[in-house]
């Protein structure tokens, strides 16, 4: 092998390194802020049913929260190793450092303490030692995190015009932010609302609205904005035809969601409990929103590849 192919074979380890890590650092992101800020504040008005409503928090967190955490470490170190030399040592290793307080965290504290929630319930004693924790060693060191992984976005997309170098980060984050805060909503709160009942559901509905709407409703429109303008102003590498896609992606999911899920579902659960309902929303939630959803993040992602193999071609002419 030539030192030529010894490079670009560096360049395209590099370009998935850095990939897999800033799709898990606002994934995670998202997950966390809607566990601290949807999740906890709701979970003290489940009463008749807590044991199978924690069990099932605990069980699809394993998939949506745990092993993400688990990946994100490891990718943080990969990064030290793996990353473009223009990314500065000192941020790569607070980065390290940031990402391994929030995962300690999490799997040595966090996890702990909702294992015994089948059993103990959602005291107010244990909503504050939660939210606290999570507060300071999860949520801060992540959005620091965040900022050091958005300043190495804008050092590795140096070449582009700021403009459209600011759009494609700032789409990239927001969707996989959407992407955790979505997941939590859909696998993980959606199953638990068929063991709520009837007793305790308008209070659990009702509470932490306002946080809903920051944290995971309007999140989620600002994407599309982004995307629009992206279909004039992107960095170079990026096919106009993926920002279709993704643009179709989104209004798709924005369609059937203003059609179907919020009049015909959402509206009247705010009404009051029925498990039909229910039922509807967790069997339609996939083939409906679920699958263009995912071709919605994988085309995001494949962007910021195509990105990477321009850079690694100019690079190599």
């Amino acid at each position: 092998m030539t030192t030529h192919d010894i490079s670009k074979d560096n360049q395209n380890k590099s370009l998935w390194t850095m990939l897999v890590y800033f799709v898990l650092c606002f994934y995670f992101f998202g997950v966390i802020m809607m566990v601290h800020f949807v999740g906890y504040p709701r979970f003290d008005k489940i009463q008749e049913h807590i044991q199978t409503a924690m069990e099932i928090f605990n069980h699809r967190l394993i998939l949506v929260c745990y092993i993400p955490a688990v990946l994100l470490l490891i990718s943080s170190f990969a990064l030290y190793w793996f990353s473009p030399k223009i990314f500065p040592r000192w941020t790569i290793i607070s980065i390290i450092i940031l990402t391994t307080i929030s995962v300690v965290t999490t799997l040595f504290f966090i996890v702990p303490i909702h294992s015994t929630l089948p059993v103990s319930g959602f005291s107010e004693t244990v909503q504050n030692k939660l939210t606290s924790i999570s507060l300071y060693f999860q949520i801060i060191p992540l959005f620091a995190t965040v900022i050091l992984a958005l300043t190495l976005l804008n050092k590795y997309l140096a070449d582009t015009k700021p403009f459209a170098k600011w759009l494609f980060v700032f789409a990239f984050a927001l969707i996989f932010y959407t992407a955790g805060t979505d997941y939590v909503e859909t696998m993980v709160y959606y199953p638990m609302w068929s063991v709520v009942g009837e007793k305790d559901w308008f209070a659990f509905r009702h509470t932490s609205g306002l946080y809903f709407f920051r944290v995971y409703l309007i999140p989620s429109y600002f994407p599309l904005i982004l995307l629009i303008f992206l279909n004039w102003w992107r960095p170079k590498g990026i096919p106009r035809l993926l920002v279709l896609i993704a643009l179709v992606c989104v209004l798709f999911i924005l369609g059937v969601s203003a059609a179907y899920f919020i009049p015909k579902l959402q509206i009247k659960l705010n009404e009051g409990f029925s498990q039909k309902l229910i039922d509807d929303l967790n069997k339609n939630q996939f083939p409906l929103r679920g699958i263009p959803e995912l071709i919605y993040f994988i085309v995001t992602a494949y962007m910021f590849i195509k990105i990477g193999q321009r850079k690694i071609s100019e690079d190599n002419a």
